[in-house]
């Protein structure tokens, strides 16, 4: 234990060494930025971008003591600040492959999973989510905030528009034509850097110089640059309930606890600005805030939880109107086929039965103690993914068998009889409202069935969406694919790492007939990259990703930024 607090103490002593504003800038500016992976520069020898800078720059501004350096571009230290951050991480997980058991190397993907990763999923996502959970609580939230829902989301998509308006003001130097021919002798290295750079007219030399003086200048703003548009009332109690100040906190100090920013992502400087440092992260903090309050709030827990499963029910039944055809499909929801157990949706689709179960229940943080944390693991896997196995598997043997059964609604009215000589195909889903990671993608960790039966594919609702759309997208037998796709994943189970389905989708998409056959090659162990998902990023960008939230405010398009 001593060793972790030693390397704790030499990272913050070096972080220490530099003012709050651009050290805190300098990594939010690469939170945001892709940067090639196969790029042989120092920023790639830290392994989890998100969560790495965001407790580089928690351990800075939270310091007791801190320098005046500026932390710019190229920075000499950057390489000591990922190797001493990669020593007390190599402190955190097991470092010798030959004492991982099953249950250590659950343990190690469960935490990694929670402490390595940020939210994947888009803001529009996000700020839908806002909308369908707080909306019915909307008169308490006004109450006890001042704030309403929709103030909260044109809130963040303002951040948002004044970041875009003056990325492009500060950047647009480098679309021009000289710019671009400075590139090209720099990457042709026909002419030295300087030689290149005084080539350059004036304009643009002061451009470049202003730029990388603060590359992170778009990130910042003040509450005067949201009065234009919002209430100057509402803004200021917004402001006070997502900002910190940088003030000495000795608590902020390890890695595997939850970082400040997650409900605070705006650092607070006492001139009155104030540093975005990941504007995805602002819904995803409301949320948060407001779960959390209303949770804790005995005359509102069990209302919020009962709407929060109603509302993904609700989500994921219009996801899969919006991908099948309703002429040739029947949807049947909150229906019997044994008297007293409910099941969600059935779906069917000439001749292909899918049986949708839904769950809400929360994955909570694992334990740092190997044995605590796995039976804290099965028991969140078991009330969530297994539950909802447990009900898909209660329907699945009603089609396997051969005799016709009715399904009913709650006051055993028989809203159809289905004959299972007519079905040809049953796919099983649960859709869950928690990233399980690992757990999640290959079920053969915990998931506990007979060996002849089926996996279910196991997705959580934001990916399931957008998997759907972009199928829907690439493909006009997007339907067909769909199923195809069932097919094949339910045979990767037990013999596969990925820590995102997503991953898994994009290789689907990318090449079809090789999922088909990586899932029928039984003796192959199959890893899929993060990478990958680039192609979800790419119809993201160009627009053919449709949400019903946008991540703007309806007018931006007048600023001339499309």
């Amino acid at each position: 234990m001593m060793d972790i607090e030693q390397k704790i103490d030499e990272l913050q002593e070096l972080v220490s060494k530099y003012e709050t504003e651009s050290f805190a800038g300098f990594f939010a500016f690469f939170i945001k930025r892709n940067i090639n992976p196969a790029s042989d520069i120092d920023l790639n020898k830290f392994g989890s971008k998100l969560k790495d800078f965001l407790y580089l720059i928690a351990l800075n501004t939270f310091f007791i003591k801190n320098g005046t350096k500026k932390l710019e571009f190229p920075a000499d230290e950057l390489k000591l600040m990922a190797d001493k951050l990669n020593e007390i991480k190599s402190l955190i997980y097991p470092k010798n492959l030959t004492e991982y058991s099953k249950e250590s190397a659950i343990h190690e993907m469960a935490v990694r999973n929670h402490f390595d990763n940020g939210v994947l999923s888009y803001v529009e996502q996000d700020l839908e989510k806002l909308r369908r959970i707080f909306t019915p609580f909307e008169d308490k939230i006004i109450t006890d905030f001042g704030l309403d829902i929709d103030f909260l989301i044109e809130i963040c998509k303002e951040i948002e528009l004044i970041s875009m308006i003056r990325t492009k003001h500060t950047m647009e130097f480098m679309l021009s034509k000289e710019f671009l021919e400075f590139n090209k002798r720099i990457q042709s290295q026909k002419r030295s850097f300087s030689e290149s750079f005084d080539l350059l007219p004036e304009k643009i030399q002061d451009a470049f110089h202003s730029f990388n003086s603060k590359t992170y200048a778009h990130l910042m703003f003040s509450a005067k640059d949201l009065y234009h548009r919002l209430d100057a009332e509402k803004v200021d109690k917004f402001l006070r309930l997502i900002s910190r100040e940088p003030l000495p906190d000795s608590s902020i100090r390890y890695y595997t606890a939850e970082s400040p920013f997650e409900l605070t992502p705006l650092i607070r400087f006492s001139n009155g600005n104030y540093l975005s440092l990941y504007g995805k992260q602002l819904p995803i903090s409301i949320y948060k805030i407001l779960y959390s309050h209303l949770f804790n709030d005995e005359n509102y827990n069990v209302k919020l939880r009962e709407h929060r499963e109603n509302s993904l029910e609700e989500k994921v039944l219009e996801v899969f109107k919006s991908f099948f055809y309703e002429k040739d499909t029947a949807f049947y929801t909150n229906y019997f086929v044994i008297d007293n157990h409910e099941q969600d949706i059935l779906l069917l689709y000439k001749g292909n039965a899918i049986i949708i179960e839904v769950k809400a229940s929360k994955l909570r943080e694992p334990f740092r103690n190997i044995e605590k944390a796995i039976d804290r693991l099965k028991t969140d896997f078991k009330n969530s993914i297994q539950y909802g196995f447990d009900q898909c598997k209660r329907v699945e043997d009603f089609f396997y068998s051969d005799s016709i059964f009715d399904l009913k609604n709650d006051r055993k009215k028989t809203l159809h009889t289905i004959n299972t000589s007519e079905i040809n195909n049953v796919f099983s889903i649960v859709v869950t409202l928690e990233r399980f990671g690992c757990l999640q993608t290959d079920l053969g960790l915990l998931l506990e069935k007979e060996d002849d039966v089926d996996y279910p594919w196991c997705v959580y609702i934001d990916d399931l969406e957008i998997f759907l759309k972009a199928l829907k997208q690439n493909s006009k037998n997007h339907i067909n694919k769909f199923l195809d796709f069932l097919e094949y994943r339910r045979q990767m189970h037990s013999r596969m790492y990925s820590i995102d389905e997503l991953d898994v989708c994009a290789c689907y998409l990318q090449n079809p007939s090789n999922f088909k056959k990586l899932a029928e090659t039984e003796d192959l162990f199959l890893t899929f990259s993060p990478y990958e998902q680039g192609d979800f990023d790419k119809l993201y960008w160009a627009g053919k990703l449709k949400f019903k939230e946008k991540a703007l405010p309806d007018d931006f398009y007048k600023f001339g930024l499309r």
